[in-house]
């Protein structure tokens, strides 16, 4: 049997009784995937529900020309598969891990009977898959609306907000994905993501070194009569307020 503990350290899982972790304990499994090894394909039938336990998958589809959209990456704590639970119909994307990983498994009748006894997993789901809609109607929006520099730039930002790390210069530290899965998530070819990261870093927007591309933040100054900018950084954008002016720029 699973420690139940290891459920207890997902999201969705952390506010469950003992009793009910201990459910899923003797149910789940742990399957581990290497690297690039697919986990689950779009259109094929589903009855199993995945929790991330450590290391780190892409969601994605394939475009009728045979080009790979990414629609997001997943991270430990992070859970997929629920929907071909829910309504019986097949797969909507495939999965895939991006680095050796650990997944608990739970099948379609064991995850529901947990479902039907406690509300808390039913309300982490609905308030994830509400978060997971809003970041595709802004994909949407970014393919209808921006050019490939203004959709860099909002994944760039989105980078930042989701896992970026505060230097005490106020430069937020990003692990970069490759070029080819920004490509990929942005509707883009390899080639050019590469030529914009260079042209962002040119114009002083972000830096780069390896894998780490650092974006920075607007700093704030708090007041008596609240929260401002500090006069000298008005005067001088920051890398966050150009890339969002350069997002701005590309709608018109």
């Amino acid at each position: 049997m699973i420690d139940s503990a290891l459920f207890a350290k997902a999201t969705i899982f952390s506010e469950l009784d003992p009793p009910h972790l201990d459910a899923l304990s003797r149910v789940a499994t742990i399957r581990p995937y290497a690297a690039g090894e697919a986990i689950l394909r779009e259109d094929e039938p589903g009855d199993l529900f995945f929790v991330i336990v450590r290391g780190q998958v892409k969601v994605f589809v394939d475009s009728e020309h045979g080009r790979e959209v990414v629609l997001t990456h997943l991270k430990a704590g992070d859970f997929f598969g629920e929907m071909a639970l829910f309504d019986n119909e097949t797969r909507c994307a495939s999965v895939s891990a991006l680095v050796p990983s650990e997944l608990v498994v739970l099948r379609r009748k064991d995850f529901l009977d947990v479902l039907a006894d406690d509300f808390t997993i039913a309300r982490r789901i609905l308030s994830t898959l509400s978060g997971r809609l809003r970041r595709a109607n802004d994909m949407i929006e970014s393919l209808v609306l921006l050019d490939v520099g203004g959709r860099l730039a909002r994944y760039l930002l989105r980078l930042a907000v989701d896992s970026g790390t505060r230097g005490e210069d106020g430069w937020y530290a990003v692990s970069r994905p490759t070029h080819q899965v920004i490509a990929n998530s942005i509707g883009a070819s390899r080639e050019t993501v590469t030529r914009l990261l260079r042209q962002f870093a040119e114009r002083g927007l972000i830096r780069m070194h390896g894998s780490t591309v650092w974006i920075r933040d607007e700093p704030l100054r708090t007041t008596p009569s609240g929260t401002r900018k500090p006069a000298d950084e008005v005067k001088t954008p920051s890398a966050r307020a150009t890339l969002k002016g350069e997002e701005s720029r590309r709608r018109r």
